[in-house]
């Protein structure tokens, strides 16, 4: 009866240590495309690639920066430059697990855009090249809702890591023995 027992226990030991969903590294082959309806229809060969590092205003030009410092954004991430072309209504594929060669510590991701229709016109007038529609995505990237969004849940983790930290500092204060020697002299 006790072997039953620890077969059962050592049973139930290994199902324990077995974790229920292995991890699995996303594919950085995933690609996002919008519009919806165009998935897997579009090639996106010809389209134009733009890293966050092309608008972030935190970069140097020799790090990737193209547009000028009043042209550009802090730290960009590929979510609010999908919502600007949006805006502009301009097909594009998100490539949100590339990184970008020269600088794999960036934000990562990529947005492929269609500037240009088979005839080589501008599919929208008010960006009609790559550097129009960088300069436009950092002008308005800081104005994206979604952008004050995750700037005040920054904000508010850097106010905690504070607090948690001032509590830490008074707690540690609190044990200190003042004036008393350690240990027989």
């Amino acid at each position: 009866m006790s072997s039953k027992r620890k077969q059962k226990a050592a049973q139930r030991k290994e199902e324990y240590l077995q974790p229920e969903v292995e991890y699995v590294a996303p594919d950085p082959n995933t690609k996002i495309t919008w519009p919806r309806h165009l998935v897997g229809t579009i090639d996106d060969s010809r389209f134009i690639i733009i890293w966050p590092n092309n608008i972030n205003s935190k970069k140097t030009i020799q790090n990737g920066r193209r547009v000028g410092l009043e042209d550009a954004c802090d730290d960009p991430i590929v979510h609010e430059m999908s919502e600007v072309c949006q805006y502009f209504k301009l097909t594009h594929v998100i490539e949100p697990y590339k990184a970008l060669p020269r600088d794999l510590r960036a934000a990562p991701g990529r947005i492929k855009v269609q500037l240009a229709d088979p005839q080589g016109e501008p599919v929208n007038p008010e960006v009609p090249n790559r550097k129009a529609l960088m300069r436009r995505m950092g002008q308005l990237i800081p104005k994206l809702t979604i952008r004050k969004q995750r700037e005040a849940m920054k904000e508010a983790k850097e106010r905690e890591l504070q607090l948690q930290q001032q509590e830490g500092a008074v707690a540690a204060a609190g044990n200190k023995k003042k004036g008393k020697k350690k240990g027989r002299r």
